[in-house]
C-alpha cells in the first residue's frame, strides 16, 4: 500500500505507461517514497526512501531518484541564530535496481567543494537546504558527448537552484567533472539535454524578476536560444518551472507559480497556452510544480 493524502511532489507516466510519483518528503512529517501504479491506481513498486522533485525510470530497469539526508558538515553549512538546526539538509542521489539493491549513490555534501574548481559558491552556507538539487537526468547518446567525454552518454546531470549551478557526475568516477551557471542563471530547473548535445534550461531569474529558458551549448558556454516574454517581468516564476523541447521544434514551457502552460516556436510566437482551471481562495490559478507533453503516438499505446 501507499499513503492516501499525502502531497504527490511529482508525477509522469512511465515508458510502460504506468504512472511514476513522489510522495514528498517532508522533515518531521512524511518519510517520503516513490512508487510507481497501474493505470487502476494499483501499487506496482514502491522505495522506501526520502524521495524529493525528481526521478528517472531507466532502460535497465532501474530508477535514478533524488533523496533527501541530513548531515553535519561544518565545512559547507554553520548552523544560524535564525535556524539553529545542527545538520544541513543535503541530496543524496541514489540507483535502485528491481530487485530494491542500491547499486550507485552520490552524496552532495561529499563533493560540494570539488563545484570550486569550476564555480564560485561561498561556503560555509548559512541556508540550511545548501544546495536543493531539484533535477537529475542520466545523459542519453549525443552530439556532445561524442566529442567530449565529459557529456558521454550514463553520465549524470544535476541542478543545485540555492547555488545557481548545473552540473555533470561522472557515473563510474563518482567525480563533478563540469559545473556551469553562477553570473547567468538564478534558482535554475531542469537542465535537460537536447538531441544536438545542447542543454535547455530553465531559468528562474529570482534576483532579476523575471523568468526565461535558455539553450546553451555546454561545449562553448554559449546561450544560442532563449524565450523571454516582452516585457521580461510578464513572465516570473520564482520557484518552480519546466521546459520541453519538442519534436516538432517548439518549447513547452510551464510558467509555474502562475498556474499557466505556453507552447513557443523557436522565434517566440506563443502558437498553445493553457490556465490552471484549478483556482486559488483568490481566484488566481493553483500553481504547477512541471508539465510534460506526452505524444499522441505514446499515449495510444496504452489505450
Amino acid at each position: 500500500s501507499y499513503p492516501q493524502g499525502e502531497s504527490w511532489h511529482y508525477a509522469e507516466i512511465l515508458p510502460n505507461g504506468h504512472l511514476g510519483a513522489i510522495v514528498k518528503e517532508t522533515e518531521g512529517h512524511s518519510p517520503g517514497m516513490l512508487i510507481e501504479l497501474d493505470w487502476e491506481s494499483n501499487l506496482v513498486r514502491r522505495f522506501d526512501v526520502a524521495a524529493h522533485h525528481d526521478f528517472e525510470w531507466l532502460k535497465n530497469g532501474n530508477v535514478i531518484v533524488l533523496c533527501r539526508e541530513y548531515v553535519a558538515n561544518p565545512a559547507i553549512y554553520l548552523p544560524s541564530e535564525a535556524d539553529p538546526a545542527p545538520n544541513t539538509k543535503s541530496d543524496v542521489y541514489l540507483e535502485i535496481a528491481p530487485d530494491d539493491e542500491v547499486v550507485w549513490e552520490w552524496h552532495a555534501d561529499e563533493h560540494a567543494l570539488s563545484l570550486l574548481d569550476f564555480v564560485p559558491v561561498d561556503y560555509p552556507r548559512t541556508q540550511r537546504d545548501w544546495a536543493h538539487t531539484n533535477t537529475i537526468e542520466v545523459l542519453p547518446d549525443n552530439p556532445a558527448g561524442q566529442v567530449d567525454p565529459r557529456f558521454a552518454k550514463g553520465n549524470v546531470v544535476f541542478s543545485m537552484r540555492h547555488v545557481d549551478t548545473i552540473g555533470v557526475i561522472d557515473k563510474a568516477t563518482r567525480k563533478v567533472i563540469w559545473a556551469w551557471g553562477p553570473g547567468v542563471i538564478e534558482k535554475q530547473h531542469m537542465p535537460t539535454m537536447l538531441d544536438n548535445g545542447h542543454f535547455l534550461v530553465y531559468d528562474n531569474g529570482c534576483e532579476t524578476g523575471r523568468t526565461r529558458v535558455i539553450e546553451m551549448d555546454p561545449l562553448s558556454g554559449e546561450i544560442v536560444w532563449q524565450y523571454a516574454a516582452d516585457p521580461p517581468q510578464s513572465f516570473f516564476s520564482f520557484a518552480r518551472g519546466s521546459n520541453q523541447r519538442l519534436s516538432n521544434g517548439n518549447t513547452h514551457i510551464a510558467d509555474s507559480d502562475n498556474g499557466r502552460l505556453l507552447e513557443v516556436t523557436p522565434r517566440g510566437e506563443i502558437v498553445w497556452e493553457f490556465m490552471n482551471p484549478d483556482l486559488t481562495p483568490r481566484g488566481r490559478p493553483q500553481p504547477l510544480y512541471r508539465s510534460m507533453r506526452y505524444s499522441h503516438e505514446f499515449v495510444a499505446r496504452f489505450l
